[in-house]
């Protein structure tokens, strides 16, 4: 029986990452901003520099990623107590067993003491999803319309944020 992990990606898992990010772009895309088709045609070092730019956790079944979730801080100046949550995923195969949650409380938890408050969003009717967002203290403040647009249909999403309490 096999034992899942949790822990921030390095260098090393370039090709695990490849392989699961390309997977929800093309199970999801209406789940997300970046594109199946944009996405496969780049090299290790897009990879790369998204594991180097904020932080991304994964959950893993023995050697495989089944789950991913990333964060990165807000670059402006006015902006740097801001850390965006994106690209959660779970392997459908794994969904129903508390992952999401896990991997959301696991970044949180690794966010810099300078983060005051997190923000995120999810697509309109993605209940579960947002069912687990509320359970981990996330609260809706907007809804942007088309926010997301495949095969010229539109998605809206909704923004959630927690407040820190630093």
């Amino acid at each position: 029986m096999s034992k899942i992990k949790i822990r921030q990606l390095n260098d090393d898992d370039v090709s695990g990452y490849r392989y699961i990010r390309l997977e929800m772009l093309k199970n999801h895309p209406e789940a997300y901003a970046d594109s199946y088709n944009n996405t496969r045609k780049q090299n290790d070092d897009f990879f790369l520099y998204r594991i180097n730019n904020g932080a991304i956790f994964a959950a893993f079944d023995n050697n495989e990623i089944i789950a991913t979730t990333g964060f990165f801080m807000q670059p402006h100046d006015n902006a740097k107590h801001k850390a965006m949550i994106w690209g959660l995923y779970v392997k459908p195969e794994y969904r129903g067993q508390g992952l999401s949650y896990d991997l959301l409380v696991e970044a949180i938890k690794n966010l810099p003491d300078t983060a005051k408050l997190v923000q995120l969003c999810v697509v309109e009717g993605n209940e579960a999803a947002q069912s687990t967002y509320e359970k981990a203290g996330f609260k809706i403040w907007g809804i942007e319309e088309r926010a997301i647009c495949v095969d010229g249909r539109y998605y809206d999403e909704k923004h959630m944020v927690k407040f820190l309490g630093r």
